[in-house]
């Protein structure tokens, strides 16, 4: 049985397939993330062309059949090109780095509106935010997506015996493979030293409204994150993270 679906997609990534086709990685706001088959869409007079390009926000119909990893696309047309984005190349590289933690964590069709919407929501910060901001917003988004993955870290006491956390000249110790912060007893072999500053803005991160964060913290929180994903997110690499200045 083929069922009509029409929703809203944000393009995550696209491979080409054979010669005038691509196949499109899309997170969209109903049926989660799906692969879609954009037959002769590389063809120059392909009216939908202009759709498929990363991180677009479309209004995409597709035909859904059931046992299939793939579907056929029917339509797109563009709701939103992020054009103020795709002008200046650090916010890309900004914007590519969210596409491609969500198009290797999110399950196939597992439905997570809080992803779309924490996505879309990044787009658009992105897109009127400074180019300097680009970075800082970048880590911190990706920070927050960890939270919908369920893997958020856990920054109140001890992770492994709820105790309180004291400061090592001025740092806190968090352990990569338990997955937040430690006390003494609970040092192992994963842990890295966050400096007070990185320790706020990740709390601030979950409690408040995205703020500036300046380039040495963005820094740190990225270098951990590394780690973080490798261990807790089936070991995930995003490539894109070498990218981002």
């Amino acid at each position: 049985m083929t069922n009509i679906i029409r929703c809203r997609g944000l393009i995550l990534k696209t491979t080409p397939f054979k010669e005038s086709s691509l196949i499109a990685s899309v997170l969209t706001d109903i049926s989660g993330k799906v692969q879609l088959l954009a037959k002769g869409v590389r063809r120059p007079k392909s009216k939908i062309c202009g759709a498929m390009e990363p991180f677009n926000l479309d209004e995409i119909i597709y035909y859904k059949r059931e046992f299939k990893e793939m579907y056929n696309l029917s339509d797109a047309v563009v709701i939103d090109d992020f054009e103020q984005i795709r002008n200046v190349p650090k916010k890309v590289n900004a914007a590519l780095v969210l596409c491609e933690f969500y198009n290797k964590t999110v399950p196939p069709e597992d439905v997570n509106a809080e992803a779309f919407s924490l996505l879309l929501n990044f787009l658009k910060t992105l897109e009127k935010s400074d180019t300097t901001d680009a970075r800082s917003l970048a880590v911190g988004f990706l920070v927050k997506a960890l939270s919908g993955s369920g893997v958020m870290p856990h920054l109140e006491n001890c992770v492994c015996c709820r105790g309180p956390v004291a400061k090592n000249n001025g740092k806190i110790e968090f352990s990569i493979s338990a997955g937040g912060i430690v006390c003494h007893r609970h040092h192992d072999d994963t842990v890295v030293f966050l400096k007070r500053p990185t320790f706020d803005a990740l709390k601030n991160i979950y409690s408040q409204e995205w703020h500036r964060i300046d380039s040495e913290t963005s820094g740190e929180i990225e270098g951990f994150l590394v780690d973080y994903m490798y261990v807790h997110l089936n070991h995930t690499r995003l490539n894109t993270l070498k990218y981002l200045k």
